[in-house]
């Protein structure tokens, strides 16, 4: 049986009647997820809170518990995404008052906040994760917790020398825009989900390569689904692909995957690679074809970060072997009251 739990379901986040916070008119030069070289990762430190969740809980609104969920679900978010995501569910909120939400709850320890900044800037990109105190109240609220979103206390991640570097953190910050890129262009989509594991309905560990985790997927309908890995220009992400596309090949070609897979799907998964830029999608195929990992069977497809703050639907390629890109489109969901983004 499918598993479409309340906070992957595209059904809860068909609005898009609200100011998206982009100008269609007008698109970055450089992504804003691009690394840069020496980019560290700094964490606001506030002082200890107190207040008891059940207490914090009665002053909480609608839009308040919203944010929270998205944020659980989507591990790392920018006040923009979650300004987004929540307005995706019907609820009103302009983006000053996510700000605002945002400063509240760091000051009672529901979250935490990160500044991402290279050396040579005067101001980092702050972005967004669950605390103790949120993550309870997330649990509490039906998000569904596994190894892609899991909180760690600062004390575990210091035990267990887990610390997300930048390159991880906008790894998934781009999952989260592909996604919401996609909803906010009408793509058909049945389901999504960020940092998941796509694997057989087997206890686990499972120690034989057949399990892939990937910073986006979205299942556009029963015969298509749609892996997408974040790469970063980085010789670390390089050398994280090739592992990633071997376990795509070992995936697809497993019995056991087809048979009974974790979330019931019924598609045979593409992998699409999303680059910084479409010279980085080039050396990403080019490295690829130099490991012997392109596949004439099971060919893979790429996108790239600026596409997904465009209005198009055209944000699928693949690459031959001189770089010549063929286009493909993403199907535009069939809704009754449908209304357009609004740049």
């Amino acid at each position: 049986m499918k598993k479409k739990e309340r906070f992957n379901d595209a059904v809860n986040y068909s609005n898009r009647a609200f100011d998206s916070g982009f100008r269609a008119d007008h698109i970055p030069d450089t992504p804003v997820y691009a690394t840069h070289d020496g980019e560290e990762v700094f964490m606001t430190v506030l002082p200890y809170n107190g207040t008891p969740v059940s207490e914090i809980e009665k002053s909480f609104d609608e839009v308040d518990f919203a944010v929270i969920e998205e944020m659980g679900r989507s591990k790392y978010l920018s006040s923009l995404q979650a300004y987004q995501f929540v307005r995706f569910r019907g609820l009103t909120v302009q983006r000053q008052g996510i700000r605002n939400r945002l400063d509240k709850m760091m000051r009672l320890r529901l979250i935490r906040e990160y500044e991402l900044k290279a050396p040579e800037a005067d101001r980092g990109l702050k972005i967004y994760d669950l605390d103790h105190k949120g993550f309870q109240i997330a649990r509490r609220r039906g998000v569904i917790f596994h190894k892609g979103n899991q909180y760690l206390s600062n004390t575990k991640k210091q035990d267990l020398d887990q610390f997300d570097v930048s390159e991880d953190i906008k790894r998934i910050l781009v999952g989260n825009m592909i996604v919401l890129g996609s909803l906010m262009n009408g793509a058909a989509c049945e389901r999504f989900g960020i940092m998941e594991t796509m694997r057989p309905n087997q206890e686990l560990p499972i120690t034989d390569g057949c399990i892939l985790r990937t910073a986006a997927n979205i299942q556009i309908d029963e015969e298509s689904l749609l892996l997408y890995e974040v790469v970063r220009s980085t010789p670390r992400g390089m050398r994280k692909l090739a592992d990633k596309v071997n376990r795509y090949y070992t995936l697809i070609s497993d019995s056991r995957y087809h048979e009974n897979n974790y979330y019931g799907y019924k598609a045979i998964p593409q992998l699409v690679l999303c680059g910084e830029s479409y010279e980085h999608c080039v050396k990403i195929d080019q490295y690829l074809r130099g490991k012997g990992l392109i596949s004439e069977a099971d060919s893979l497809l790429y996108t790239e970060d600026l596409f997904y703050v465009q209005q198009t639907l055209q944000t699928l390629y693949e690459l031959d072997e001189a770089g010549t890109r063929t286009w493909y489109s993403l199907p535009k969901r069939q809704m009754a009251a449908d209304m357009e983004w609004s740049a």
